[in-house]
């Protein structure tokens, strides 16, 4: 299928010269002359983006300015934050969907490339585990799908991929934040005992050669949602990174970091070596946990987590073995 490429709007442009000049005032006279546009229609542009919600501040005789305060997401944004070996990736940005996760799948039937991004400023039907859904406020998340192809990945199952991301993310997340996630087994992010993220792996697999087509992974990141717009279930589970104090990340940046990180971390880092980031971010070795496998539950102590991403548990009579599928809830002391 041949896509035609989409052209870039007048809006567009004024946005990119505004996010590569973020926090510095230039007048509406050099950015028509740097664009090559008329000065009318970058009046026009910048009031379409404050309409947007975009933080943009007119001085007289000093021009316009994008705030170095403003977490706007776009895909211009997102863009202008990737280093040069991504930004030629496909990014479909959306400010609302009802879920990334179906439209990445979508895309991937379609045979878009590995890399391809699909990102949302509000999810309407956001998924999680088991059908679950995955509660997606605008404004202060962060909802994203990227589209892998595991002939272009380090690692090949779908759990270790996980595992991968739960790594990555916990990584970037600390560098830009200074905040220490906690993962819990298999793809809970964790802040202060309350999960702060989520992360959904779906496969498609080939019916004739049984081998993994595409694999779509979903990342939904609370970044400064109040935990009052969350639903009551949710709000007590649920937090941002950040909650009560200011903000003090641009999402672009953090999505950018993200995306770039999980398309190339994996090739300085063997499976040995990245289970051992995971297991050293986990919040559940060493700990009691109940263990919810089907209608069955039982209390366990986890001992290790192997290369497989496997539990490696001990039951209460002193048995100890491998858990791999269901749910795990910590036994706060």
């Amino acid at each position: 299928m041949t896509r035609v490429r989409k052209k870039v709007t007048i809006k567009e442009k004024v946005l990119s010269f505004l996010e590569k000049n973020r926090g510095q005032h230039i007048s509406g006279a050099k950015i028509a002359d740097e664009l090559g546009v008329s000065r009318n229609a970058v009046w026009k542009s910048i009031k379409q983006l404050e309409k947007e919600g975009y933080d943009i501040k007119a001085v007289t005789n000093k021009g316009y300015c994008l705030s170095e305060t403003s977490h706007q997401m776009s895909e211009v944004g997102i863009r202008e934050q990737l280093s040069k070996e991504f930004q030629k990736n496909k990014i479909y940005y959306f400010d609302t969907i009802d879920s990334t996760n179906k439209k990445a799948k979508e895309l991937a039937i379609e045979g878009m490339p590995h890399g391809t991004l699909v990102i949302a400023n509000e999810q309407t039907a956001g998924k999680g585990r088991y059908g679950r859904s995955f509660e997606s406020p605008k404004d202060s998340g962060i909802y994203m799908s990227l589209i892998l192809k595991p002939s272009e990945l380090a690692y090949q199952h779908p759990t270790i991929i996980t595992s991968y991301a739960a790594v990555v993310v916990t990584k970037v997340v600390a560098e830009m934040t200074g905040k220490q996630l906690g993962i819990k087994w298999v793809n809970d992010l964790f802040l202060e005992n309350k999960k702060v993220c989520g992360i959904l792996t779906e496969a498609v697999t080939d019916f004739e050669s049984g081998m993994m087509e595409w694999i779509v992974l979903g990342i939904g990141l609370n970044v400064s949602t109040e935990t009052d717009i969350f639903s009551e279930e949710v709000s007590q589970k649920a937090r941002a990174i950040f909650e009560k104090e200011g903000v003090e990340v641009n999402r672009n940046e953090l999505v950018a970091n993200i995306m770039s990180s999980l398309l190339s971390l994996h090739q300085e880092l063997n499976e040995v070596d990245m289970m051992q980031l995971y297991k050293e971010n986990s919040m559940v070795v060493g700990k009691k946990v109940l263990i919810q496998q089907g209608k069955e539950e039982f209390f366990v102590t986890v001992k290790d987590i192997d290369t497989e991403g496997q539990l490696i548990i001990e039951t209460e009579t002193g048995e100890v073995k491998t858990f791999n599928s269901g749910e795990i809830r910590i036994i706060l002391n």
